[in-house]
């Protein structure tokens, strides 16, 4: 439907472009946008500097030396009206070129691009042209109003006595008085002095995860209002505002973010705007489309997203499969989405973190106005969603699979090895580990053995469990040749990491404790990490700082040790689980395997509200 509408978007795009010529753009327009441009460049964030660099040298051809930095953003030398004047009366449907981009229109692309051989065709359009010209002005359409949501009031709220310095713990949240169990971490803007704010809110729900069909239902009530909101927050988005919200399987989540004196205002108009919309049988249907297209193309993407895919399953047996997410696709009704709309968060676990440049009393009171908006229930404490992830017995298991596209030459190899939850110094070497083998793994046997473009270790954690992840993607050797070849190249390593030098072990340990506590550098970075902290519920807010001191203290005994126990064939601690696809075009002899997985899981991950992370040195 959306491929066939074309030529009607494309006459809405023209229809409006001829209001704004006849009626002419008005002037608040331009000084909203140069009021904006301002405010941006005043109040701006650090940038990294290749980044920035790479920005100011395209800049420098269109401007003036004084004005090489400030030109872009302050809008300087631009014509104003008649400049956009100018501008639109170029923009008629004769003068445009329109590109169709879509796999359907396969049969009408006879010709090839030179360089990398897209496939692409030309069409006369002489007939939709005429119609857009003679089209009439759609009553719908209107000039933009002066922006409401445009900052007038930019005072810093609390002194700047907290600079940022290399090293030192950035301060913390503090707890605001709250009814009904919920939990508001507040840290007021002592370090950045900047006006802006942010805000999070989480509300915790079994309902939205009890079934395949519940999934699926929540996953198009978050897109529907997530398309809302996107028209409702439009003004606030061109002031600087950012909202965005989602469902997972165990909680819905509204973000703020922008200049603070409107942020209240914004907060409270998406909290009204969950349950106030209405869903519609035109937006269900477009998104029950874009949700099955998704599930399709899922089962189409490459081998190693397949195989990331396959042990995701396999640990998280709670997790729906995207074929049963697909037949439920097929089930739910417009009304389904309906009454969960109705009965959204009736019943939930309300958590908040305000942050930024607002006073202790405004914080308190936004929250107030979202949950008056958005009122729930407490939820009983045996209710709170609960993620189990399965635990591996020691040895091995392997699950095999075939990809999912007939045309896709590649297999894939998927080495998990599971360490578990956090004890002792076994994040610090886990993470140090996969820095040292990857680019010892990527040199072996992407290098000299040419087995695949990727190749590939890293750490992971799932629901608070740590693991070291190996992946190759071939077209050369089938998934157990390149699980062989891994193995052959974990057994040498051993002898590499006894014969790595005192300076190369501690440029890795530096390295990594540099990037441990080089965070909080933007208040935007700052605020999604401690956000981060509370979202899992750890509050571990001085973490980075503490790990990087104990990164420096790492010992080379420690991480022979660690790698005997669980990475070396035969480790009494060694868990895998191995995940081989196989391309269609080179499938196995045999049956494909599938080792069963015992049915044994981690405890749940521990609240961590209250535990003093400070002292407790088993937990980084």
């Amino acid at each position: 439907a959306g491929l066939a509408a074309w030529p009607t978007a494309m006459g809405h795009l023209f229809s409006y472009l001829r209001l704004c010529r006849e009626k002419g753009v008005p002037s608040h327009v331009f000084d909203d946008a140069k009021a904006l441009a301002q405010l941006g460049f005043r109040y701006a964030e650090p940038s990294q500097p290749q980044a920035f660099v790479t920005a100011t040298a395209a800049s420098m051809p269109l401007y003036r030396p004084a004005a090489w930095l400030s030109g872009p953003s302050l809008l300087e030398g631009a014509g104003g009206p008649p400049t956009v004047r100018q501008l639109l009366g170029g923009m008629t449907p004769r003068a445009a070129m329109v590109e169709v981009c879509a796999k359907e229109v396969a049969p009408k692309a006879p010709l090839g691009e030179p360089i990398y051989g897209t496939r692409y065709g030309r069409q006369p359009i002489e007939g939709e042209v005429a119609a857009w010209e003679a089209a009439p002005l759609l009553p719908e359409l209107s000039l933009p109003r002066p922006n409401p949501f445009i900052p007038k009031r930019l005072a810093i709220k609390a002194p700047q006595t907290l600079p940022r310095k290399e090293g030192v713990p950035s301060p913390t949240p503090s707890l605001l008085p709250a009814a009904d169990g919920a939990r508001v971490h507040f840290l007021p803007d002592r370090t950045f002095g900047r006006p802006r704010a942010f805000a999070y809110f989480l509300w915790r729900s079994p309902e939205f995860y009890t079934s395949a069909r519940t999934a699926v239902t929540a996953e198009l009530f978050a897109g529907m209002l997530a398309e809302v909101l996107q028209e409702a927050t439009y003004e606030a988005a061109q002031a600087g505002l950012v909202a965005a919200s989602g469902v997972s399987s165990d909680a819905f989540t509204v973000q703020l973010g922008g200049y603070d004196e409107r942020l209240p205002a914004l907060a409270t108009l998406v909290a009204s705007t969950v349950r106030s919309f209405e869903p519609t049988q035109a937006a269900f249907e477009r998104k029950v489309d874009i949700l099955r297209r998704q599930l399709r193309d899922a089962e189409r993407r490459q081998p190693i997203s397949l195989a990331g895919y396959r042990r995701g399953l396999a640990l998280q047996p709670a997790r729906f499969s995207n074929e049963q997410l697909a037949a439920a696709a097929g089930e739910v009704s417009l009304s389904d989405v309906a009454a969960m709309q109705e009965g959204v968060l009736r019943e939930a676990q309300l958590e908040a973190f305000v942050a930024g440049n607002l006073r202790e009393n405004e914080a308190a009171e936004m929250v107030r106005g979202v949950r008056a908006a958005l009122p729930a229930a407490p939820l009983a404490a045996e209710r709170l969603p609960i993620r189990r992830l399965r635990r591996l017995p020691p040895g091995g298991a392997t699950r095999q699979f075939l990809a999912g596209n007939p045309e896709e030459p590649n297999g894939a190899l998927e080495m998990y090895l599971q360490v578990g939850p956090d004890e002792g110094d076994d994040w610090l070497h886990l993470l140090l580990l996969s820095q040292m083998i990857d680019k010892a793994v990527y040199a072996e046997l992407r290098t000299k053995q040419q087995l695949g473009y990727i190749v590939q270790c890293g750490s992971t954690e799932a629901d608070g469990v740590r693991g070291l992840v190996f992946i190759v993607q071939s077209s050369v050797q089938p998934p157990p040749e390149l699980e062989a070849r891994l193995e052959a190249f974990l057994r040498l390593f051993r002898g590499t990491l006894l014969l790595t030098s005192d300076e190369e072990l501690d440029t890795y340990r530096e390295s990594l404790a540099a990037q441990m506590q080089d965070v909080d550098q933007r208040a935007d970075g700052q605020a999604s990490r401690l956000w981060a902290e509370v979202a899992t519920r750890r509050y571990d807010f001085g973490r980075p700082w503490r790990s990087s001191k104990r990164m420096r203290r790492v010992t080379r005994d420690g991480l022979i040790g660690f790698y005997d126990k669980y990475i070396a064939a035969g480790g009494a601690g060694r868990c895998r689980l191995s995940t081989h696809v196989f391309s269609q075009r080179s499938p196995p002899k045999g049956p494909l395997r599938d080792d069963p997985l015992p049915d044994a899981f981690f405890p749940p991950t521990a609240d961590g509200f209250g535990v003093d992370w400070a002292a407790d040195r088993a937990v980084v």
